[in-house]
């Protein structure tokens, strides 16, 4: 089963996805350490291929980060703040990865470049 969802508190490991409800977009972390969204070609990339990342947590304050096997952060969105009830990650049916704070959106990727 697939979602398109993640909740405070879940992660992806390398291989896992989110595949939109729609099914025309999967948001994949990959073997390679990149996380990658893809519609019929990758349209954004958080840029982190070759990393030692294996795990993507989306933690109690908001802030999705990639950590390595040695519980190192690394990439991460930057909208931590106070811890909330509603907190969640999604991949929309047109494409984007998309962060909310109490149903307020907080980051997208269609605004954001990964860490070139």
């Amino acid at each position: 089963m697939s979602r398109n969802f993640l909740s405070k508190n879940d992660e992806l490991r390398r291989g896992d996805y989110l595949m939109s409800n729609n099914g025309q977009w999967k948001a994949v972390f990959q073997d390679d350490a990149n996380f990658v969204i893809y519609g019929w070609k990758p349209v954004w990339a958080s840029d982190t291929s070759g990393s030692d990342m294996i795990r993507l947590c989306m933690q109690e304050d908001c802030n999705l980060v990639m950590y390595s096997q040695s519980d190192q952060p690394g990439w991460n969105t930057g909208t931590n703040g106070p811890s909330r009830n509603m907190c969640h990650l999604r991949l929309t049916d047109d494409g984007k990865l998309v962060l909310y704070r109490e149903q307020k959106e907080i980051w997208s990727s269609a605004s954001s470049r990964g860490i070139k």
